[in-house]
């Protein structure tokens, strides 16, 4: 029988594995261990498509658990006959969902249950969400007995252990694919903490300081190599994390030894709701780092067809999102700076953004027409 210490060890676990999945590996033996299991499924049931995944196994060969995702899931009678059993938190045998009977005579037993050698089961229901219910299974051979009352509390006990693990990986799943989607963006984009080192830093960011052409890390600090450039970036960074700082960004220059074109930093106070820091110290501000090098402008038809924008007010969005001021940017369109402003209000009440640091996220995440699609406009094609 499990004890308590052992229920929270496993319990400890799956909330690891959350965080680093190569841990359900471990996880899942433990389990089969505690119940006495030959083999262990984290599975995800889907009632709308017939259908069941298995994204952890243990105890079953990678070509056998790769052909019940392929095929014998769709012919799942434990699933189709028990639907109504996935609760969260309640624990079933094999016989809840189905007659014994029943199942010795479905494909699904014959040609992959006595295959695999888990002709008896036991599941405990993680969650019900819509028509999809994550599992926790256990199976053993058909010469066994049946999983008994015992080893059902073991599954009892865990289940809101894994209701919770489940939540934090469905969380951490969304935060990787936001730091997956942060590092395709040509932008640099660095969190800063209040008192100056980098929380987070994507890939973009990674790459320009380590190309050491005027910009790098010093003690986990972004800086620049060039001293007065760094002590612009020093004083923007300070008045960003002060608690009375002001919601307009800062634009810092960087020289580059490479004689490139500067970087163009924007620093901007984080205005962020900290949910998503529980429990940690939330970023204070955040560096944009635009290279004027690599930087392709956004296109401003795709601005204008996408937002609604005004040809002016399109082309203004599209040279913000090169990184440059908006002085610079209304030097450039040949207009004064209170229409570039009066423009701008107008581009952040079309797009949703309140911030001009807002404005190149949003803008670096826009498709840009091919090239030749361009051509062929222009009468060239």
């Amino acid at each position: 029988m499990a004890t308590e210490t052992d229920i929270l060890r496993l319990a400890l676990l799956a909330y690891e594995a959350a965080d680093t999945p190569e841990v359900w590996d471990e996880f899942l033996k433990r389990v089969a261990e505690q119940v006495n299991a030959d083999i262990s499924v984290l599975q995800i049931h889907d009632f709308e498509q017939r259908s069941s995944s298995a994204f952890r196994v243990h105890g079953v060969v990678t070509p056998l658990a790769q052909s019940y995702n392929e095929h014998y899931s769709r012919v799942n009678v434990w699933r189709e006959r028990g639907r109504a059993l996935y609760v969260p938190g309640r624990v079933n045998v094999d016989e809840d969902y189905c007659p014994r009977p029943v199942l010795e005579s479905s494909e699904f037993y014959n040609d992959y249950l006595l295959r695999i050698g888990g002709a008896r089961g036991m599941s405990v229901v993680i969650a019900r969400e819509g028509s999809r219910a994550p599992t926790l299974t256990a199976l053993r051979g058909r010469n066994r007995e049946r999983f008994n009352e015992e080893e059902k509390a073991v599954a009892a006990a865990l289940a809101p252990h894994m209701s919770k693990a489940w939540k934090l990986l469905q969380r951490m799943e969304l935060l990787r694919a936001g730091e997956a989607v942060l590092d395709t963006l040509p932008l640099g984009v660095v969190y800063v903490l209040p008192g100056g080192r980098a929380l987070y830093w994507n890939r973009a960011a990674e790459q320009m300081a380590q190309a050491r052409d005027g910009l790098e890390w010093r003690a986990g600090e972004l800086a620049a190599t060039d001293r007065r450039a760094d002590g612009q970036l020093k004083r923007a960074l300070l008045d960003a994390v002060t608690p009375r700082a002001q919601t307009s960004p800062c634009v810092v220059p960087v020289a580059r030894p490479s004689r490139k074109r500067d970087y163009l930093l924007t620093v901007a106070p984080w205005r962020g709701q900290a949910g998503q820091f529980t429990g940690m110290a939330p970023p204070a501000a955040v560096v944009l780092l635009t290279d004027p090098e690599s930087q392709v402008p956004a296109d401003a038809d795709v601005l204008r067809r996408t937002y609604q924008l005004t040809p002016r007010e399109a082309a203004l969005a599209a040279k913000l999102s090169t990184g440059v001021s908006l002085e610079r940017a209304a030097e450039e369109l040949a207009v004064t700076y209170e229409t570039a402003r009066t423009h701008l209000r107008r581009i952040f009440s079309k797009t949703g953004v309140s911030r001009q640091t807002e404005l190149l996220l949003l803008m670096a995440r826009l498709p840009a027409w091919p090239e030749s699609g361009k051509r062929r406009e222009n009468g060239h094609g």
